[in-house]
């Protein structure tokens, strides 16, 4: 699948823009994650665009299955399976774990599982900033409103410090890996 017709199951599907923003902001999250592990890893064979779709589908169907939490990422896969790589599938299956039973197991399943949570994080942070811009924030800011266990109640914190274990990166550099992805895609984000 190519990332147009990613998008074109986006647009098919998602009618919130924000959501949409957001799918990009973890699509954007994801294909630097896969840089960083490609990079600096031995997991050399890392295919960075599947990365960025997994990022960009994970959310497609949540439209769909807001209210039956149970549902999501069932959508997509009924719709779609004969087109996605099943490596994709499973780490949008498992980022819904607590409803899918369907366990992160690979790099991609646990970046996608931990990162999902911190750019809604990232996004509340710099909209609480005087001129509401990406390019303000720092991750040290993001790391002090992570603390704040009031800022941002949806986002799991105990989600993305799995980054630790699974990823081996601290959560000051996953912050840092994140923050700058999004920041790359600041005007497409609003922010």
């Amino acid at each position: 699948m190519t990332r147009d017709e990613a998008v074109e199951i986006l647009n098919s599907l998602i009618t919130n823009p924000n959501l949409l923003k957001h799918a990009f902001a973890v699509e954007a999250v994801m294909t630097a994650l896969a840089v960083y592990f490609k990079t600096n890893t031995s997991y050399k064979e890392i295919d960075e665009s599947k990365w960025a779709l997994t990022g960009l589908l994970h959310d497609a169907d949540y439209d769909i299955t807001r209210d039956q939490p149970e549902r999501h990422t069932l959508v997509l896969q009924e719709k779609f399976s004969a087109k996605l790589d099943s490596n994709i599938l499973h780490a949008i299956r498992a980022h819904n774990y607590a409803y899918s039973k369907i366990a992160p197991q690979t790099l991609m399943d646990w970046s996608l599982y931990c990162c999902d949570d911190l750019t809604g994080l990232i996004t509340a942070c710099a909209l609480v900033l005087p001129d509401k811009k990406l390019a303000s924030l720092t991750s040290d800011f993001v790391l002090n409103k992570f603390n704040e266990k009031s800022f941002a109640k949806g986002a799991n914190r105990d989600q993305m410090k799995l980054c630790q274990e699974k990823l081996g990166l601290s959560l000051k550099a996953f912050i840092d890996i994140a923050l700058t992805a999004m920041q790359r895609i600041s005007l497409q984000l609003g922010l």
